[in-house]
């Protein structure tokens, strides 16, 4: 149960993604933006470590720097391709297409990490999958079609980034096998600061870029490393299904006043039964373990 908690946090703070950068607007271009939130977040964790007096756990061997650096630059290319989709796609339809993460994570998983496939967890994407359709089939507007295209590219760099971190902390700790791809991340990208005009932000926007690179950055991902201790990659990325998307949709409809319609919450409620399914999968919930016993219970008396 800690790593489906420290999971649920993570997707939060993932979907806030979204309501920051919609709350940023054009003002900064995503390569740039994406600079800023890898360095904030590696600065916050450094001042994390300091205050802690963790410093040691943030040491880094030459063996690291290459698998790190990997997770660097899919951080870098995960997070520009998905702040560029907002701006030719909703945040209800951008927190849709993130449920095709599962997909690559569960077979990348099988390959590299050797996690089974299970009939469960087939069953459970089937699921996931046509719970999207329903929700494209009503309720996407096809002119977010190249949008919706960058989320889903931002989802194949998610699924290598969440095996890879899931390798990685077998041997590390949360804070280091995420602050260090963050300073690679920060260094790939730190070419597009050359271009920025401070001076024509607003100051306001100067914030909602600081919560970015704090809260939906270093704070999401040390929770995202946390999870996964404990989760398999293939089940942290399908009970992420439940979360990101539903919350994603709540806060485009509150925030944004985007529109719900029947197919995504007919669409949402199986994204939360195939997490249910994958959740449960070896530890059934004691209610339905209870109604089983005591329907075959029922069907023996009976037969007496």
């Amino acid at each position: 149960m800690k790593g489906v908690f420290y999971l649920f946090l993570a997707q939060i703070g993932f979907a806030f993604i979204g309501v920051f950068t919609k709350y940023v607007g054009s003002s900064v271009n995503a390569i740039t933006l994406s600079f800023f939130r890898v360095l904030i977040a590696s600065l916050f964790l450094l001042s994390v470590a300091l205050a802690l007096k963790k410093t040691k756990q943030l040491s880094i061997n030459k063996r690291d720097i290459v698998p790190f650096y990997i997770i660097g630059v899919m951080f870098a290319l995960n997070f520009v391709f998905f702040i560029s989709a907002f701006s030719y796609t909703s945040i209800s339809e951008a927190g849709l297409i993130t449920a095709f993460t599962p997909v690559f994570v569960y077979f990348l998983a099988s390959k590299f990490l050797k996690e089974k496939i299970t009939r469960n967890g087939v069953f459970a994407l089937f699921v996931v999958l046509f719970g999207l359709y329903v929700m494209n089939f009503t309720g996407i507007d096809p002119t977010h079609l190249f949008g919706n295209f960058l989320v889903l590219v931002s989802c194949v760099f998610a699924g290598v980034m969440i095996v890879y971190t899931k390798i990685e902390d077998r041997d590390h700790t949360a804070l280091d096998v995420v602050f260090w791809p963050m300073v690679f991340a920060a260094a790939l990208l730190l070419p597009t600061a050359f271009t920025f005009n401070f001076s024509g932000i607003a100051t306001t926007t100067y914030v909602w870029i600081m919560l970015l690179g704090v809260v939906c950055t270093g704070i999401t991902y040390f929770f995202v490393s946390e999870a996964l201790k404990t989760l398999e990659a293939s089940k942290y990325s399908l009970l992420g299904t439940v979360s990101y998307p539903l919350i994603s949709i709540l806060f485009g409809t509150v925030l944004f006043g985007e529109h719900m319609t029947s197919g995504t919450v007919f669409g949402g409620a199986l994204l939360m039964t195939a997490a249910l399914i994958i959740h449960y999968e070896n530890h059934p919930p004691v209610f339905g373990v209870t109604l089983v016993r005591g329907i075959t219970r029922m069907m023996r008396v009976g037969r007496r």
